[in-house]
C-alpha cells in the first residue's frame, strides 16, 4: 500500500485554521499519490489552539510528516538559553521561558547582539543559510516558530511512537521533519516566490513542475491553483516523502535540518 505522508503549510496566527493547510498522500513505487487536501478550519475550526491540537493528533496517523516552520534555533542561542539542546528549547518554550512570540523574538535578538558583539540581531542556522530561509525568530516567522514548537512539536517529542528529526533518533512509527516549500520549489527550478496572491498562473506552473516528479495530484488541481497555502502543503508533502533513513545535515544536529 505504501507509506502515508502528511504535508503541512503551518500558521501561528490567532486564526491559524484559516491558512493552515494539509495534504495527505501515499508514497508508492510509482511516486506520490495525493489522497486529500483540506484546511485546518474545515477539520477543527479557525482557533489556533484547536487547529494545532488537531494537527498534533492527526500527525501520528502518518509515517512521515513535513511541517513548514523552523524547528530550532542557532546553536549559540541554544547554548545560552536551552542547555545547548533542542529538548532544552522545548522545555524553555513550554516552561518558564518567553510567554509569547514577541518576547521570544526580543530575547533572541538581545542574545544575538551580545553574542556577535557587532549589533547583529538576527542569526540563522546553518540549514537556513543553505536553503535561503529566514532567521527562526524573524518577525515574519516568529509566531510559527514559537507556537509550532510549543503547541505541536512538544507533544510529538514526548510521544514514544514519534521522532522529531534529526534531533531524535531511533525507530519510530511517525517521523516528523522540517520542510520549506520555497526551497522545494527552488530545488525543482520553479517559482520560489511571486506565486502567491493573485498569481494563479505561477501556481499552475509550480504544480506542473511537481506533477513532473511522479506526483499524482488527483482531483485537487483547482484547490492547489486557487490557494497558495494548499500548494505549499503539497510541496511539504513532496519533501517529506523524499526523507531517507539518515540524510546529510547542514550544521549541528540540535539546530535541526530543512528537508528538501
Amino acid at each position: 500500500m505504501g507509506s502515508r505522508v502528511l504535508g503541512v503549510d503551518f500558521s501561528g496566527a490567532g486564526d491559524a485554521g484559516r491558512s493552515l493547510w494539509l495534504t495527505e498522500a501515499r508514497s508508492t513505487g510509482e511516486g506520490l499519490v495525493v489522497e486529500d487536501c483540506y484546511s485546518a478550519a474545515d477539520e477543527w475550526g479557525v482557533d489556533r489552539e484547536r487547529a494545532h491540537a488537531g494537527l498534533r493528533e492527526r500527525a501520528t496517523e502518518f509515517s512521515v510528516v513535513g511541517l513548514d516552520f523552523p524547528f530550532s534555533l542557532p546553536q549559540a542561542l541554544l547554548d545560552e538559553h536551552c542547555g545547548g539542546t533542542w529538548r532544552g528549547l522545548v522545555a524553555w518554550l513550554t516552561g518558564d521561558g518567553p510567554g509569547d512570540p514577541d518576547s521570544f523574538a526580543s530575547t533572541c535578538r538581545s542574545t544575538a547582539r551580545a553574542y556577535t558583539g557587532d549589533g547583529t540581531a538576527q542569526l540563522r542556522r546553518e540549514t537556513d543559510l543553505r536553503r535561503a530561509a529566514l532567521c527562526p525568530y524573524d518577525s515574519i516567522v516568529q509566531y510559527q516558530t514559537f507556537h509550532g514548537v510549543r503547541n505541536v512539536l512538544a507533544g510529538l517529542a514526548d510521544d514514544p511512537d514519534a521522532a522529531v528529526l534529526p534531533m531524535q533518533s531511533g525507530p519510530a512509527a511517525t517521523r516528523v521533519v522540517e520542510v520549506y516549500p520555497a526551497a522545494t520549489f527552488g530545488w525543482l527550478g520553479l517559482y520560489r516566490e511571486g506565486y502567491k496572491g493573485d498569481h494563479r498562473q505561477r501556481r499552475a506552473t509550480n504544480l506542473e513542475g511537481i506533477e513532473a516528479c511522479s506526483v499524482d495530484i488527483g482531483a485537487f488541481r483547482d484547490t492547489y491553483e486557487s490557494s497558495h497555502d494548499a500548494l505549499d502543503s503539497l510541496a511539504a508533502a513532496v519533501s517529506a516523502g523524499r526523507v531517507g533513513a539518515d540524510p546529510p545535515r547542514h550544521g549541528p544536529r540540535e539546530e535541526g535540518h530543512i528537508y528538501v
